[in-house]
């Protein structure tokens, strides 16, 4: 045996009093028998015995009889106890004891840890062994009871980190698939639109369904739809045309953001700003570019409602600033940066990297100009006068080709037939200039010097100094006069005058003028005709005027007065715009005459090129016999 260690002889009554100090079990908890082997415990314990049994109802007999610690006063030393010699401590093992009653507390819950029975050591044996069997321990402090999991809210799921929200707001207004008014919403198309058709003659039309749009008030526009009341609906017609299909050239584009600048500033004179537009509510049409539905509107002035369309909302919509008319300009911006790129601005908004990747001239300046901060961004009217300044520094380019032919008739021996042009281009910062001057004239059948009066005529108009049309034509006139020099002779004449993109007539007799646009063809001559009177006058169809044997004889003509007169030189109301890809036909009677309506028409809308353009509407003069000479120029806008 090996004798004790004076100096790691353990205090056992200072560890009995940490076992069995007093503790405060919560209310709660069951009570438990604590039982402790009598052996080896002296007189002295009594004390402790009868305060456990006090405090702790549930402390039994053999354990008042086997705890006999002397009670020490709070602020007493503890007195030393003296392990014998041959009594080296040794771990006492443990044996949890099950409390029934515990079992009967928490009938849903694991049972509660049961506290443990503790055999006191005998201090006068000569040796302290471990007992065969496991003894009862001290007594321990309750383990608290693990806590029921909440359950689950609703909406929110077990994973950590993750919320589930279900809608809870109720479903309001029409629907799709239901019947208002006198409609069968089919499909909706957001914002308050649906594409619907009637219930009475099932046409497919869009209807706006929310009650008092602000558009509903403002004035037509061009570019507008043109919305019907029906009931409690906004009616719009269908429109044909395709959706805007993106990248577009850079100058058609300028032609649509000068379009929708123009919009902008109608309705900032109406007291409205727009706040939002569906990118794809863009439709070209046979009558140019068009909106499928109106824009979104404010009162300028008046707090915006916040609203969210990645990459075109403005920031001051998006924080529910008072609406202003720059609204529309940043709007703006955004559709000509998708035009451009085919492509949304970015989140982090545009930058000199960004704007890095529009190559256009001109653009990357007008897109910095119109996305920048609202009080440094541009009114409509600035905006305006910009894109003036831009659009003159910037001329049109036009492709110009012409043919004449003296036909097939062996009783003309001459091409009375003329033509002419020219193009005079000057660039400078501030201060280009385009100007174009084109004719044709026909000398007049069964005259004499018919080809004598056709080139006076031509010659004189593209040498004129006079400004107005009317004019020119009447220097042309005088002109056919002096060369004819009394003989009896004279001719008709089409004649124009391009300066930069706007186009001004002449007319006079039965050559024509064609304008195509889009998918349109206009004829912007009228005839001075005797057919073309009978036509007007109900006596003839145009189908009986195009065949009549009278159709080359002429009311007006050069060389057949020799004062001028008013309005007997045909001019347009207003100068006409030439827009990228328009085109201007001239031709003599010869052409027309022999050419049908619906062919000389589609000719002009699907060949593309003016060159061959030409070349074509004679051989088709000349197929269908050409008796009279042929005459054809074409005059193109390419850029």
């Amino acid at each position: 045996m090996t004798p004790p260690d004076d100096q790691n002889t353990p205090d056992l009554q200072a560890g009995l009093r940490d076992i069995f100090k007093e503790q405060v079990e919560p209310p709660a908890e069951p009570s438990v028998d604590i039982v402790f082997d009598a052996d080896g415990l002296n007189a002295a314990d009594e004390t402790a015995v009868t305060r456990l049994q006090t405090e702790s109802p549930a402390v039994s007999q053999e354990t008042q009889t086997a705890l006999e610690v002397p009670q020490v006063e709070e602020g007493t030393p503890a007195p030393e106890v003296q392990a014998p010699p041959s009594a080296p401590l040794e771990s006492v093992p443990l044996e949890p004891a099950v409390d029934e009653a515990a079992e009967d507390t928490t009938p849903t819950l694991e049972p509660a840890p049961a506290v443990p029975e503790l055999t006191a050591p005998d201090l006068n044996a000569p040796d302290l062994a471990v007992p065969d069997s496991p003894s009862p321990g001290p007594v321990a402090a309750p383990l608290p009871v693990p806590a029921a999991p909440a359950p689950t809210s609703a909406g929110l799921s077990n994973d950590l980190e993750e919320v589930v929200y279900e809608s809870t707001a109720p479903v309001s207004g029409p629907q799709e698939g239901q019947d208002f008014g006198a409609y069968h919403l089919d499909e909706d198309l957001g914002r308050g639109w649906f594409s619907a058709h009637s219930l009475t003659d099932r046409r497919k039309r869009d209807v706006y369904v929310r009650p008092d749009p602000l558009w509903a008030g403002v004035a037509a526009h061009r570019l507008l739809p043109q919305t019907t009341r029906e009931g409690d609906l906004h009616v719009v017609e269908p429109m044909a045309g395709p959706p805007l299909a993106t990248p577009i050239p850079a100058e058609q584009v300028r032609a649509y953001v000068t379009e929708f600048t123009r919009l902008l500033f109608a309705l900032e004179k109406q007291g409205f700003a727009v706040t939002d537009i569906d990118p794809r509510t863009f439709l070209q049409t046979a009558q140019g570019l068009k909106l499928r539905f109106p824009p979104r509107l404010a009162r300028l002035g008046e707090a915006v409602e916040p609203t969210l369309r990645d990459g075109f909302t403005p920031p001051e919509v998006q924080a529910g600033q008072a609406a202003t008319a720059r609204s529309g300009i940043y709007l703006l911006g955004a559709l000509l940066f998708e035009w451009l790129t085919g492509q949304t601005i970015p989140p982090e908004g545009v930058s000199a990297v960004t704007l890095a990747g529009v190559s256009a001239p001109g653009m990357p300046q007008l897109l910095a100009l119109m996305l920048t901060d609202e009080a440094n961004r541009p009114t409509p009217t600035a905006l305006l006068e910009y894109l003036k300044v831009q659009a003159a520094n910037e001329i049109p380019k036009y492709d110009i080709a012409a043919a004449t032919n003296i036909g097939l008739n062996p009783e003309r021996p001459t091409n009375e037939d003329a033509y002419g042009y020219f193009m005079r281009q000057v660039e400078a910062h501030a201060a280009p200039e385009m100007l174009i001057r084109a004719c044709v004239s026909d000398g007049m059948g069964g005259m004499a010097a018919g080809e004598v009066a056709s080139r006076a005529a031509v010659q004189a108009f593209l040498n004129s100094a006079h400004p107005t049309l009317p004019e020119m034509v009447w220097d042309a006139n005088a002109a056919v006069v002096a060369a004819m020099d009394g003989k009896d002779g004279g001719c008709t004449i089409s004649a124009v005058e391009i300066r930069g993109a706007h186009l001004q007539l002449g007319h006079v007799g039965d050559t024509r003028a064609y304008h195509r646009t889009g998918t349109q063809v206009t004829q912007l001559s009228k005839d001075h005709s005797y057919v073309a009177a009978m036509v007007a006058s109900g006596q003839m169809t145009p189908d009986e005027a195009q065949n009549s044997p009278d159709r080359n004889k002429v009311l007006r003509s050069l060389g057949s007065l020799r004062v001028p007169q008013d309005n007997y030189v045909q001019t347009l109301d207003t100068p006409l715009e030439l827009k990228l890809g328009d085109r201007i036909l001239l031709v003599s009677d010869g052409v027309w005459g022999e050419v049908e309506p619906a062919e000389l028409e589609h000719l002009l809308l699907t060949e593309p090129s003016p060159h061959k353009l030409v070349d074509i509407l004679l051989e088709r003069a000349l197929a269908a016999g050409a008796p009279d000479n042929i005459t054809a120029l074409v005059i193109e806008r390419v850029k």
